[in-house]
């Protein structure tokens, strides 16, 4: 689409606006609350992403394998019809090519499914929503007993997937993140519990580095929405990584693991603030 100077003009004026107001509720934040200019920020990009404005407008939070999809709220009761059900607009990742080929290569056509079909569940009830069996179907193209199944054989694995069809009866498991970091803890390496669940190495490694990140932001906050909003994950999660390790440090033979965990979060912590220094360092020079 050819832009017109009126139009590249409007665009760029907006742009304006929005951060003049980033600025402004920034400024709100850290003079009402007492939270430090880097908590504020986080505080801004996670109101941002909520409204859908600025970067988190939706032509642009969409990433490749992303998509746009309508699911009935969390906290709608089990049983009542969908028809008459609040709804929730959710961005879903369908497709993340590098992690999904690698484990089709490996493991089949099966456990990549599988794969997609944890990711998207879990997506959306950190979105505050439920996916239906219909719902994943529709989007991988599969009918809803290949659903079920998939599912029930992770179910058997102790691998919980939240869908809206088993809130009533979810039964005793874990997600499939919360598996692989209680394997780690158990003193597995990343690429045996990519094995053992089926995943990418690559995101075996991402919900270790997640669950570090946690335990590290945890101590220096002491809050769980504080490390939620700053570690870029749902309150659910964090808390359920946070009784994870509260629960690890009680026994002794986890105790190395422990302190790796927790240098893995400083060390990312340590590199996070040198690089937001450095640069504020640089942007004052003239």
């Amino acid at each position: 689409m050819i832009q017109t100077y009126a139009h590249q003009k409007e665009l760029h004026e907006s742009r304006l606006n929005v951060k003049t107001l980033e600025v402004m509720f920034a400024n709100l934040i850290t003079d009402g609350t007492n939270c430090s200019s880097f908590e504020s920020e986080v505080i801004v990009e996670k109101a941002k992403e909520v409204f859908a404005i600025g970067d988190h407008s939706e032509h642009k939070i969409l990433h490749p394998g992303q998509m746009i999809w309508t699911a009935v709220d969390l906290n709608e009761p089990p049983g009542k019809p969908l028809k008459e059900c609040r709804l929730r607009r959710i961005v879903l990742t369908h497709l993340a090519p590098k992690e999904d080929s690698e484990v089709r290569r490996i493991y089949g056509r099966s456990a990549k499914r599988q794969q997609q079909i944890m990711r998207m569940a879990v997506e959306a009830q950190d979105q505050q929503a439920l996916l239906t069996q219909e719902d994943l179907g529709e989007i991988l193209d599969s009918d809803v007993r290949t659903i079920r199944r998939d599912i029930q054989q992770l179910r058997k694995n102790g691998i919980l997937v939240p869908t809206r069809g088993q809130q009533k009866d979810i039964g005793p498991g874990v997600t499939h993140k919360v598996k692989a970091v209680s394997l780690f803890l158990e003193d597995k390496e990343p690429l045996e519990i990519a094995r053992i669940i089926k995943h990418s190495l690559t995101a075996v490694e991402r919900y270790i580095d997640g669950f570090s990140r946690v335990v590290y932001c945890q101590r220096r906050f002491r809050d769980n929405l504080k490390t939620a909003l700053v570690v870029g994950l749902s309150v659910h999660t964090v808390n359920t990584y946070l009784k994870l390790h509260t629960e690890a440090c009680e026994d002794p033979a986890y105790r190395e693991r422990i302190a790796e965990i927790e240098e893995r979060g400083r060390i990312y912590y340590k590199h996070v603030d040198f690089k937001k220094n450095h640069g504020q360092t640089k942007r004052r020079q003239p």
